[in-house]
């Protein structure tokens, strides 16, 4: 066999062996891009009137960027018990190694709110429209220590407004309006609503006794 065809017989599996690995590559970059959320939102926020910013009006997507299984959602389990709003919870191909925050600006309160239940996070700004607030975790974020252990539930809002979520915006009480009643009906009093005539006081009269009649004898004989 010439040197020619055993080249050329060698090169064909190594080019199907290079191509099943580009393959594979590819499938394993569509699953990761799939699985990681794209950052923010289209949807925009929704601006409101607030002195204090509570943990219950924020949302929060957390994403594992390492190899725990189920660090993400032991993550958000222990936000959401913080009463912070559930967000997708799901894989990222980001390289972060411990902690790392992402809103739509550094200095908003949402964001300050969610990085102020970690130690020492990294934070950055990628100006999301919707403002939740995302949190990634890697291999060497600490879960025993990786937490303030009395974080706060609330933050101080200095403008008095802030923009979230739609999702998160508060839905209007009920009024506690009483129900409108119809007219009393006929014979009875609009006021207590008890019957006319009637005296609540009093105890209905029992019947009297009645008499029987006198036992009558035979009658007397007449005079013959």
């Amino acid at each position: 066999m010439s040197a020619k065809r055993v080249m050329r017989a060698i090169s064909t599996p190594i080019t199907l062996i290079i191509l099943l690995g580009l393959l594979s590559a590819g499938v394993w970059w569509g699953y990761k891009s799939v699985s990681t959320r794209v950052a923010g939102s289209s949807t925009p926020c929704v601006t409101m009137a607030m002195k204090e910013l509570a943990t219950s009006a924020v949302t929060v997507n957390v994403f594992n960027s390492g190899s725990r299984t189920g660090l993400a959602a032991r993550i958000s389990d222990a936000l959401i018990a913080g009463g912070f709003i559930k967000g997708t919870v799901s894989n990222s191909s980001n390289n972060v190694q411990t902690v790392m925050i992402i809103g739509a600006n550094i200095d908003d309160p949402e964001v300050q709110l969610v990085a102020a239940w970690f130690v020492e996070p990294a934070i950055q700004a990628d100006g999301r429209a919707d403002h939740s607030v995302d949190v990634y975790v890697g291999d060497s974020y600490n879960e025993d220590t990786g937490m303030v252990a009395d974080a706060p539930t609330s933050l101080q809002i200095p403008s008095g407004e802030v923009c979230l979520p739609a999702s998160a915006t508060p839905t209007p009480e009920a009024t506690g309006e009483a129900p409108i009643e119809g007219p009393p009906a006929p014979g009875t009093d609009e006021t207590t609503g008890t019957d006319e005539g009637t005296d609540e006081g009093t105890e209905p009269e029992e019947p009297g006794e009645t008499e029987e009649p006198p036992i009558q004898g035979p009658p007397a004989p007449e005079p013959s």
